[in-house]
């Protein structure tokens, strides 16, 4: 049985659902009056006011959320609540310096503060990745530099290439320097970022607010980016929108109770091959011909060397990179990437061996399968991670408990078997119920719970009892495992019934 008791003592200081929904909406409703107020004359300082408003509540809000978490794991929520905070001074700057003073100096005190929350975001995004890869992972690196480098791509002919062609010898070397740095930095951060995205890890609700704010943080960048060059920027325009949508959801972020897991350390980096990842891939190495295509139509020739060094660098790394999801797949039909165990084909190869070898020299092959109970109720809990942490440690226990004795795979999401060979009758059930029962006594660490408790369901045939062949072994072996959901889980059950009594 899976206890209802099994997530221990509530976290009374957590953040709750209830105060990420009001702050979002709270939180657009504002957006929605600083768009509102220049119809009722409200416009110029009021909207200044709302929008330092928004950007300090947002400081708080993340602040706030990082009190909630251990202490050794709020640097990351503390650098974005920085980066904030340090965009927040910027506004007051920026303001204090039109308001009082009249000035339109370019680069100013307020520019200091803005680029300043550039690295502080990309820190705390290095350190989110940094502490939710479980190892080197070349493949999802890969997906990133591919991505990052056809985007870039885009930054550099349409924002960073015009900005360092563009500007005239009256201006200062400090001005040219601070508005290349404005896209440099974004750059940055959106390799960063995407990195994150396509790394390993939950995808938490808290993760996708995040991940929606440096979204929107970045398309208000490059939208400001396109229109201060042909000069139809506006306060109050769509960038400024898009800034407080930022804010907006990166508060909503820090105070979703998901962020307590945000930075979880998955157990593997599982390989994402799917479809919409290759066409992301696909699409970001087709990119250099559109662009030198849409340059050439335009008589624009302009970055046209950057751009063919793009389409090679991302050809060679998307070759290279379908070259490792090969190597992967072959490395996964032998052994399953969590558990370390036998993959499922492997096992049935054993197994097939075994009974061979059973049938010729008359003694006994016996199969274990076992089920981890409602396994779909403990990713509902504790997210995917949590489910990975305790197939990964089943594995473990199911190593130190059989040794050499058995031969032991990964039959399916949740399913592992044990091929016994030598093991039938009364030492077949006993080592069943051993494992049943040890399972059962030694709780698991689950995130940040040390006291998770887990069950299994457990299956078993003999050779000599159950059938001549592999596939026969298989089938009564399902069929009992079937017997032992059904009859309440966290039982053992052979072809002939149970093998313990339990009330």
């Amino acid at each position: 049985m899976y206890s209802t008791g099994m997530a221990g003592p509530v976290n009374r200081s957590a953040p709750s659902a209830s105060a990420s929904a009001w702050f979002a909406a709270l939180g657009f409703l504002a957006i929605v009056g600083f768009l509102l107020l220049p119809y009722v004359g409200l416009g110029g300082d009021g909207q200044n006011f709302y929008y330092m408003g928004i950007s300090a509540a947002t400081t708080w809000a993340v602040i706030a959320g990082a009190q909630r978490v251990r202490r050794s794991r709020r640097l990351s929520w503390l650098l974005l609540a920085a980066g904030q905070f340090s965009y927040t001074v910027g506004d007051i700057a920026y303001y204090i310096a039109h308001a009082f003073f009249d000035s339109d100096a370019f680069p100013s005190v307020a520019d200091l503060f803005y680029l300043l929350q550039y690295p502080l975001v990309g820190a705390a995004l290095v350190l989110l990745v940094r502490r939710r890869t479980p190892a080197w992972d070349m493949a999802t690196l890969l997906d990133a530099v591919i991505l990052a480098l056809g985007l870039g791509m885009l930054w550099w002919v349409y924002l960073i290439g015009p900005l360092v062609t563009g500007f005239d010898a009256s201006e200062s070397m400090a001005s040219v320097l601070v508005s290349i740095a404005y896209p440099v930095m974004d750059l940055i951060v959106l390799a960063t970022a995407i990195r994150l995205a396509v790394g390993a890890g939950s995808r938490s609700t808290a993760f996708r607010l995040l991940m929606a704010s440096l979204l929107a943080m970045l398309a208000a960048d490059m939208l400001y980016g396109l229109q201060t060059a042909n000069d139809t920027y506006q306060d109050g325009g769509a960038p400024d929108v898009l800034w407080l949508c930022e804010y907006v959801l990166l508060g909503a972020a820090a105070l979703h109770p998901s962020m307590r897991t945000l930075d979880r350390r998955a157990k593997v980096a599982l390989p994402s091959v799917t479809a919409g990842r290759v066409l992301l891939l696909s699409l970001a190495a087709l990119l250099p011909m559109v662009v030198l295509y849409a340059r050439y139509v335009t008589e624009q020739h302009a970055g046209a060397p950057i751009v063919l060094l793009c389409g090679v660098s991302l050809f060679a790394l998307v070759i290279t990179r379908m070259w490792m999801v090969l190597g992967i797949q072959q490395r996964l039909a032998i052994v399953d990437d969590l558990t370390g165990l036998n993959a499922r084909g492997v096992l049935l190869s054993h197994l097939d061996l075994e009974v061979e070898r059973g049938q010729q020299h008359r003694h006994e092959v016996g199969i274990i399968l076992l089920d981890v109970d409602q396994f779909k109720l403990i990713e509902q809990i504790h997210g995917q991670p949590g489910g990975h942490e305790v197939l990964a440690d089943l594995a473990h226990r199911l190593v130190r408990l059989c040794g050499n004795a058995a031969i032991l795979g990964r039959m399916g999401d949740n399913m592992f078997a044990a091929v016994l060979p030598g093991y039938g009758g009364a030492d077949l059930n006993g080592a069943a119920v051993r494992i049943r029962e040890v399972v059962e006594r030694e709780k698991f660490a689950v995130g940040d719970q040390e006291d998770v408790r887990v069950t299994v369901s457990i299956g078993l045939a003999s050779l000599h009892d159950d059938g001549a062949g592999s596939s026969e072994l298989i089938e009564h072996a399902e069929l009992a495992l079937r017997q032992a959901k059904s009859a309440g889980r966290n039982r053992v059950f052979g072809t002939a019934g149970p093998v313990e009594r339990r009330w």
